[in-house]
């Protein structure tokens, strides 16, 4: 069942392991269209794009390029790509953030409910997403678009991203036991928080190339982790997390195949799913 809600993001470059076509494909069963900005880019990612776009008529492709080498430019992005949508309900989402299909039920719940402002518990892993990188942390991603839903400073959130009720039965408590039990200990509602999969959550072999897209905007030598790139990934090789095929956190249904490899990749049964619009499919609603 989808709402009259428009979903939307930007992308530069998917194969550097942002994964947009996950998230496209988590929204799609809940949206009436899906508005995509590609800025510039020159992996593959345009042609793929352009493919599902003629395909799907809910999927509407916009060319553009970034107004700024800065991450002021992130916020001018989406509240500009929000103008291009059909309806005043948005739904806009950062290209590596992606909805777990328990949590996918919940906003569907909401929209019942006739509720299209919404907050939501974000979590990172890292390292083949075998370790908490930050503890959750709220972004709104769901606004009536105009002066009650605009991105500010490097556009991670809108200036009222606490003020929204948070689509999630999470109060914000058990950091304290995430800290004391360990990794392995307790993991509070997790499959109720988005995933973003961040620089280095996973996909090793993307990630100095992800860092190096990313670096100008906040004028910041092309590091990782404050290390020099060649000795960030002989490190990285070293670690076995990488190498491990699960993840101790339950993932989105939609990322457990990328557990364990070390570049992203965009998989046939994803690609026809989004070009024929049946993606409930491959997201497990």
């Amino acid at each position: 069942m989808t709402f009259p809600v428009s979903g939307c993001s930007f992308i530069r470059n998917t194969f550097a392991g942002f994964c947009i076509f996950e998230s496209m494909a988590s929204l799609l069963p809940l949206v009436d269209e899906y508005v995509v900005l590609d800025l510039g880019s020159d992996d593959g990612t345009l042609h793929y794009l352009e493919r599902i776009a003629a395909a799907n008529p809910r999927v509407r492709l916009l060319r553009g390029s970034f107004p700024v080498t800065d991450a002021g430019a992130f916020a001018t992005l989406a509240n500009d790509l929000m103008g291009h949508c059909r309806h005043e309900a948005v739904w806009y989402h950062q290209a590596d953030e992606i909805w777990h299909e328990s949590l996918l039920g919940m906003v569907r719940d909401r929209f019942d409910a006739g509720q299209f402002d919404l907050s939501f518990w974000r979590i990172q892993y890292r390292d083949n997403f075998q370790k908490v990188k930050w503890f959750p942390h709220v972004v709104h991603r769901v606004g009536t678009r105009g002066s009650q839903f605009r991105f500010v400073g490097d556009g991670m959130n809108t200036d009222r991203f606490m003020e929204p009720p948070i689509c999630s039965d999470y109060d914000g408590g058990y950091f304290m036991q995430w800290g004391e039990m360990g990794q392995e200990g307790v993991k509070p509602y997790v499959n109720q928080m988005v995933l973003d999969v961040s620089l280095v959550g996973g996909f090793r072999d993307c990630i100095v190339e992800r860092r190096a897209l990313h670096a100008p905007f906040w004028h910041e030598p092309p590091t990782v982790e404050g290390k020099p790139a060649d000795q960030w990934r002989i490190e990285a090789e070293r670690n076995p997390d990488w190498m491990q095929q699960e993840s101790p956190y339950d993932l989105p249904a939609i990322m457990r195949f990328h557990v364990g490899k070390t570049r992203y990749h965009l998989r046939l049964e994803l690609f026809e799913a989004l070009c024929e619009d049946r993606t409930e499919e491959v997201v497990g609603l």
